[in-house]
């Protein structure tokens, strides 16, 4: 909900900074803006598909995977359910995600947590490993995604002083070739 209340004002910005007579040569044919910033937020956004937000309310619920791209982001520990509507070869990458703890005059502590995406037991996709995998997924069956190494913040301190966490969502991205 954040990411949206983030970015619409951006994009609403964007939009309105935009000139109908101003063309730039970045993408031939493609009218921008002329400003480099809003330029590159504006194909960041558009390189950058949706992602559908994994978490503990629809975490029951299986996302379907049919012709295109999706993409699952979450930034908790919930696991979750891609249920394949047509055999064929996927294309899967993923970033893993950031969480930092903080606290007044102490140094910030970072850990990278990553997602997996499994049959059965099997691991077929990591993030640890940093590739993008071409895998052989079968219609009407379910594989799941499983993320790892998020700490709770309440065990640490930082001289006898609570910390703040802050958390990046991890990103994986399917996609029927």
């Amino acid at each position: 909900m954040r990411k949206l209340l983030i970015v619409f004002p951006i994009l609403f910005v964007c939009f309105l900074s935009c000139s109908s007579n101003e063309e730039n040569d970045l993408i031939p044919g493609t009218k921008l803006t002329g400003d480099p910033v809003a330029d590159a937020l504006v194909l960041a956004v558009l390189t950058n598909p949706p992602c559908f937000f994994l978490t503990t309310a629809n975490a029951n619920t299986p996302i379907l995977l049919g012709e295109g791209q999706t993409s699952i982001c979450s930034n908790q520990l919930v696991n979750g359910t891609v249920q394949i509507q047509k055999s064929g070869t996927y294309e899967v990458s993923g970033s893993a995600g950031r969480q930092t703890l903080s606290s007044s005059n102490c140094n910030s502590t970072r850990f990278d947590y990553h997602v997996f995406l499994k049959d059965g037991n099997s691991d077929l996709f990591s993030t640890n490993s940093g590739q993008t995998l071409t895998l052989s997924l079968e219609a009407g069956k379910s594989y799941s995604i499983q993320s790892t190494g998020l700490v709770d913040p309440s065990g640490y301190q930082c001289q006898g002083r609570p910390v703040s966490s802050s958390i990046t969502p991890y990103r994986i991205n399917l996609r029927k070739l």
